[in-house]
């Protein structure tokens, strides 16, 4: 059994009732991913992905990681052609905790320019493993091949250059005009 609404925001909300564990999912699913990036652009959806995790208007950098952990949850995000995914599994006990950092990752993120900087660099060293894994190789070239004239043709994770020298404002603004409530679809 299922419940679907929509917030006065935009936002669509499912709800799906489950007693097969006493666990909650906590999912925000965000309608873009790499396919909405135009040139110089290729690659902020997965950046950001990972910049939300590094501070918000309530979490200092780790914090969050540290709550859920601590409470005996898990936490990560992916980002695909169409979507990116935060999510929270959590003892249903904190099932506020889960909602609390979900929301405070994708609606306050503070997108501090050391943080920013730091985490570049954690996505070129990604972008640079990407490059010495055949499957990955051979993955990107079935889809650039494939899909040519189409986003689907470009890799998910971006380019080094793009990720190397895309500043602050470019971030926000992509952030401000694809991470909006209208966009999102939370499944609890």
């Amino acid at each position: 059994m299922y419940k679907k609404f929509q917030l006065d925001n935009g936002m669509n909300v499912i709800l799906v009732e489950s007693h097969k564990s006493p666990v909650v999912s906590v999912q925000l699913w965000v309608k873009t991913g790499s396919a909405d990036e135009v040139k110089g652009e290729e690659g902020l959806s997965h950046f950001i992905e990972h910049l939300v995790f590094k501070g918000t208007r309530k979490f200092k950098v780790g914090e969050i990681a540290s709550i859920i952990e601590g409470s005996g949850g898990e936490l990560n995000a992916y980002t695909s052609f169409d979507q990116t995914v935060f999510y929270v599994t959590i003892s249903n006990k904190f099932t506020e905790v889960g909602l609390e950092a979900v929301s405070e990752m994708v609606g306050f993120p503070k997108f501090e320019a050391e943080e920013i900087d730091n985490e570049r660099e954690v996505v070129l060293e990604e972008i640079k493993r990407g490059l010495d894994s055949p499957d990955r190789q051979a993955s990107q070239l079935l889809f650039s091949t494939m899909y040519s004239k189409h986003p689907y043709g470009r890799p998910v994770i971006g380019y080094e250059k793009v990720v190397k020298n895309v500043s602050r404002k470019k971030i926000l603004n992509y952030f401000h005009s694809r991470y909006v409530p209208t966009n999102m679809t939370l499944v609890v």
